[in-house]
């Protein structure tokens, strides 16, 4: 397990740069010992696929990052892509696409894929990753945003559960005509528990359990029949039952959020990923796994960057209306 600590990046490209140089940095340390599959120059800009082999040590991991900056030279932030399987190939001598889905997670509406939106400017980095998954939170002009990539804890065998992956970002794009940008956040209460820039314990559906496809259905988990699928709930923190997204909200403007006085201890919950098995649907219901150093942190006066128990926490995007935390942190 490795720690990267706070550390600043330059803009997009840099960003890259610093989350390679910490994953890939020491072969010797668990963690930091994932090796470059590829690297692209994309159209939007430089693309790396990071291989690792799991907590089993036998199986295969990829994760793609690619800083992408819009026409504007400002806009833009991290494409980010989890494959079941790739071809470290060329592309022109048939290896897999960057934005390949057949063995990557899929899109969501109008062509979206999974994206950590920051602007291309000075930034601060947290990674904290493991053989299994690499996780980022992204701070540029106040807001956090965050990334979740690979495998999920398993509650099964391997056998049974061939790819725990999940593709789980705050934001999505197009490139560029849909796209989630930095500073799109909520500052009323009328935005809901699950739609909108969110934390991971907050982490937007692909579909609404009883409702229809989003934009964001590019972030997505891969089921044990190998189907990537925007069919889930991150639980504790969603409402699978009848509900409309409309009224589940746990608290607005602070008036009943959860306090814990000075010097107490805080409650940290873990976090599962509940696979649905279709849209309109509760039939099927299934543990995909939990969501490896990630909890969910309800506290009104937390401190943002304040650490419990090792965890770092972080708020969540839509700060001004919802009072938790996400608390990240290496097991």
């Amino acid at each position: 397990m490795a720690f990267s600590g706070k550390l600043t990046a330059a803009n997009h490209a840099d960003l890259l740069a610093k989350v390679t140089n910490f994953i890939t940095g020491d072969p010797g340390t668990p963690g930091r010992d994932w090796t470059v599959a590829r690297q692209d120059s994309l159209t939007w800009g430089p693309a790396t696929v990071f291989r690792n082999t799991g907590l089993s040590g036998s199986e295969e991991v990829y994760v793609g990052l690619c800083a992408a900056t819009y026409t504007d030279g400002v806009k833009g932030g991290l494409v980010c892509k989890v494959y079941k399987a790739f071809d470290a190939a060329p592309r022109a001598d048939g290896g897999t696409d960057f934005l390949d889905t057949r063995y990557g997670n899929g899109t969501g509406q109008n062509g979206t894929h999974s994206f950590l939106p920051c602007w291309n400017a000075a930034m601060n980095l947290w990674i904290w990753s493991n053989k299994a998954r690499v996780m980022l939170v992204v701070e540029c002009n106040g807001l956090y945003g965050n990334a979740y990539l690979g495998q999920l804890r398993r509650f099964s065998l391997p056998s049974e559960n061939p790819w725990p992956l999940a593709c789980l970002t705050d934001g999505y794009t197009s490139l560029w005509q849909y796209t989630t940008w930095h500073d799109s956040i909520a500052t009323t209460g009328s935005y809901d528990i699950d739609m909108h820039r969110r934390s991971l314990p907050f982490v937007r559906r692909g579909y609404w359990p009883k409702g229809s496809g989003y934009y964001h259905a590019c972030h997505q988990i891969c089921r044990p029949d190998g189907v990537w699928s925007s069919h889930f709930a991150v639980c504790p923190t969603s409402v699978i039952s009848g509900a409309s997204e409309q009224t589940a909200k746990p608290d607005t403007l602070g008036t009943i959020g959860v306090v814990f006085p000075p010097g107490s201890k805080r409650v940290l919950f873990p976090l599962y990923i509940v696979q649905m098995e279709e849209a309109g649907s509760y039939a099927g219901a299934a543990l995909a796994g939990e969501l490896y150093g990630v909890h969910w942190a309800p506290d009104s006066l937390a401190s943002t960057e304040s650490t419990v128990g090792g965890y770092t926490l972080f708020p969540d995007i839509n700060r001004v209306e919802w009072h938790s935390f996400m608390a990240l942190g290496d097991e």
